[in-house]
């Protein structure tokens, strides 16, 4: 049987999957993260025993692959009472026992194959520009300072710069609009703009691109796809413009070096899939930019005719079988 960890919103990727299980008659359960929080489906963990009960079917033994999309995220928890700071410790509370509670499922399921792997979910973004760099892929020079001094230094010795998260930010709302961060270009109107000392933040080199390659990565295989936008577009964060009528998705076979390259980070973190951004000079170098162990991936299938929905849909089956 195969396991889906996935939630409801906003989750683009896992239903192209699920409808080729259903064609292939896979046997399969999705679990919705709400499913474990809120009434609507019953279960029982017994941990004496290390077993899953779901809707009063011991489901432990059947299960051999597990695929995790997108299953774990903060909830925010209601209240009738308006009680201040104490509303907001219930929160953080109850999502601390919700996270040990997860972490043990995903304990008890340790000895299943995983797609990817629950240890190597929550990836460093630091950590694997290291990491890439020990498998020969270049990557952007990079620095993190709290120092508009520092900052100054940077900029000169690289000429045009960048800020971005150090780690993956949230969408934020307020009434019909959502905001979500973007990388963006630091100035010298923005560097004369900060404080001598702010919140420690990341700043690379802005790397002068032809275009933007995203591969996903299946245990071994890469499917890339060049990111092509108009020449007037000057957006630093090629995100912006994934709805551009100017915006092409086209076919790239990378160079065998760089094949190879990835595939050997790919070894070197313990993840058997990924979206991985790169981007192609005008020179010809591939700079390594980041790796996400849960990225999109259906713009990519569905432009470039990978259907790569379909790739996922025959791992989980054929290591199902095994």
């Amino acid at each position: 049987m195969i396991l889906i960890l996935t939630y409801r919103e906003y989750e683009q990727s896992t239903d192209p999957v699920v409808d080729w299980l259903l064609y292939r008659g896979a046997s399969f359960v999705k679990i919705f993260m709400e499913d474990l929080v809120n009434n609507s489906n019953g279960y029982r963990i017994d941990v004496n025993n290390k077993k899953i009960y779901f809707k009063e079917e011991e489901i432990t033994h059947k299960i051999n692959v597990v695929f995790y999309r997108r299953f774990e995220k903060n909830i925010h928890f209601k209240s009738e009472f308006n009680l201040g700071q104490i509303n907001k410790k219930i929160n953080r509370e109850s999502n601390g026992e919700l996270n040990d509670f997860f972490n043990y499922l995903f304990y008890i399921l340790d000895d299943k194959i995983w797609f990817p792997h629950y240890s190597n979910l929550k990836v460093n973004k630091l950590e694997m520009l290291n990491e890439a760099q020990e498998a020969g892929l270049l990557v952007p020079p990079s620095i993190i300072t709290n120092s508009k001094k520092e900052l100054i230094n940077f900029k000169a010795e690289n000429g045009k710069i960048i800020y971005k998260p150090i780690r993956q930010i949230s969408y934020y709302t307020f009434g019909n609009y959502t905001y979500s961060p973007y990388t963006t270009e630091i100035d010298d109107e923005k560097v004369e703009k900060l404080n001598d000392y702010f919140f420690p933040s990341l700043f690379q080199a802005k790397i002068n691109r032809s275009y933007e390659i995203r591969c996903f990565y299946l245990e071994g295989k890469i499917y890339a796809s060049a990111i092509l936008i108009g020449s007037e577009i000057d957006d630093v964060d090629i995100k912006l413009n994934f709805n551009s009528t100017t915006t092409k998705w086209v076919n790239y076979i990378l160079p065998s070096e760089i094949n190879q390259k990835i595939i050997r980070f790919m070894n070197l973190v313990g993840l058997n899939t990924g979206s991985i951004d790169l981007i192609k000079t005008s020179d010809n170098q591939y700079y390594f930019i980041e790796v996400n162990p849960v990225g999109q991936y259906f713009a990519p299938s569905v432009n470039c005719n990978y259907y790569i929905e379909k790739k996922i849909a025959d791992w989980l089956i054929n290591n199902d079988s095994k």
